[in-house]
């Protein structure tokens, strides 16, 4: 029996870590993986409340080398409108990652080429390794970047800088990743796992509710206007001032007491 094409698993703490499980392909993603298992993931990490935050990572020592060529290769073969509905479907699943009202963090090892740095780009934070690479290979092949990240990429590092790695397909490695503004963090290759889990454990102590309108905002902001936002944080502010987890944080703190949420001890 053949190794599934990525696991899914979540811990105690409420951390899901979806990995890509092809490491004899660089986990290129295939059509079993665009049609089920991404679909499937993203459907219990939005339908279930004890997930907290989500962990996308890769097996073997690569995060994703794009989708599988042999797929592609199938696809250029079929009617042009098949071959829009299956992008309009992964690009349906990539909107869902992206706006999932939870933390997703992206760990980053070996390659991230194509939809591989298309999919690491849907999350919300990204650590990496000193031996992390990423590229916008589609415009090797006379391609332009899909899987969202026209979208994403010009909202982390701004339209000119996306434009040149769009424009040059050149691979680039972590240091410039983090010059960017790309990468939050670097770890080691054996550490990279265990610092993802772990932040995504610590941010699941926060106030889900907070954390999801803070994403949804931060997001928005992007395309709204000031006077919009200004309306839209009040929104925001007046439906979660009645919470529990606001009338805890307010008595411990007027009470002299451990922080309900306390980051820096966490990570201390």
């Amino acid at each position: 029996m053949s190794a599934p094409h990525s696991t899914f698993d979540v811990n105690e703490d409420g951390v899901a870590v979806f990995t890509l499980n092809r490491p004899e392909k660089m986990n290129a993603i295939s059509q079993h993986i665009f049609d089920v298992d991404l679909p499937t993931m993203i459907d219990r990490a939005e339908k279930d409340d004890s997930i907290r935050a989500l962990v996308l990572a890769g097996a073997g020592g690569n995060f994703c080398s794009g989708a599988d060529v042999t797929r592609m290769q199938k696809s250029d073969g079929g009617p042009v409108e098949s071959r829009a509905s299956g992008l309009r479907d992964t690009l349906g699943v990539i909107y869902r990652i992206v706006n999932l009202p939870k933390p997703v963090i992206s760990a980053v090892d070996g390659i991230a080429f194509g939809g591989g740095f298309s999919l690491a780009m849907t999350a919300d934070i990204m650590l990496a390794t000193p031996r992390a690479r990423f590229c916008l290979v589609f415009g090797r092949i006379g391609l332009i970047p899909d899987m969202g990240i026209a979208y994403t990429l010009p909202r982390a590092i701004g339209a000119r800088r996306a434009k040149e790695l769009a424009f040059t397909a050149r691979s680039f490695g972590v240091e410039d990743a983090e010059r960017m503004g790309l990468v939050n963090a670097v770890h080691g290759p054996d550490d990279l796992l265990g610092a993802a889990i772990k932040m995504a454990a610590n941010l699941s102590k926060g106030s889900a509710e907070a954390q999801a309108l803070a994403k949804s905002l931060i997001d928005r902001s992007l395309s709204s206007s000031q006077a919009e936002m200004t309306d839209a944080e009040c929104a925001a502010q007046q439906a979660l001032r009645p919470s529990a987890f606001h009338a805890e944080a307010v008595r411990r703190f007027l009470a002299k007491e451990p922080r309900l949420y306390d980051w820096d001890g966490m990570t201390r």
